[in-house]
């Protein structure tokens, strides 16, 4: 098509090119000869026409094209604005959700943190209340194992008095054996 709309184009200009020299010769060298001057004007206002259609033609062609080619861009652009604009508002929405999870999320963390403070307190004072006690049944039982002790202590005294003593006797009663026995020995 487009081989032949060149092809017109120059068979057109080239024709009205010449019938256009032949005309201006003819009235040049011969101005009574008006019949064929017209017939020539003719040719060059049907080759005007032929050559201003098939430029328009080709303006037209080239518009057309250009336009369906800024429908196609236009197409092309509404539907990556569309494409765009969804993913937008998919984005808002995740990040909305994302943003109130967080939310819940802080809060759960600082309420799990005050429980965690009031579970450590209550610890601590179950800690200090067990330590307490700790320390009372130490000191109860130190008492008692100063008083056994004491008594222990007493107990022995006691004991190794009586036992002195009666190691005392047992040694008096073996001094006086051995001198009881040193007077019935002697006399032999």
């Amino acid at each position: 098509m487009k081989q032949k709309l060149k092809t017109n184009l120059l068979i057109s200009s080239v024709a009205m090119m010449a019938a256009l020299m032949t005309m201006i010769y003819l009235i040049a060298t011969m101005p009574g000869r008006i019949g064929l001057i017209v017939a020539f004007g003719l040719i060059v206002v049907t080759d005007t026409y032929f050559l201003a259609d098939s430029i328009i033609r080709k303006v037209d062609e080239i518009a057309n094209r250009s336009l369906d080619k800024q429908n196609e861009l236009t197409k092309v652009e509404k539907g990556l604005y569309s494409v765009a604009k969804r993913e937008e508002i998919s984005l808002n929405q995740k990040l909305e959700s994302l943003i109130s999870t967080v939310e819940e999320l802080k809060a759960d963390n600082i309420r799990l943190n005050d429980e965690l403070i009031e579970q450590q307190k209550l610890c601590t004072k179950l800690i200090m209340k067990k330590n307490q006690e700790n320390m009372v049944r130490v000191v109860n039982s130190n008492d008692r194992i100063t008083k056994q002790v004491l008594q222990l202590s007493g107990d022995n005294k006691l004991a190794a008095s009586e036992t002195n003593e009666t190691l005392l006797n047992i040694h008096r009663s073996l001094e006086g054996e051995r001198s009881n026995s040193k007077i019935t020995r002697m006399p032999s």
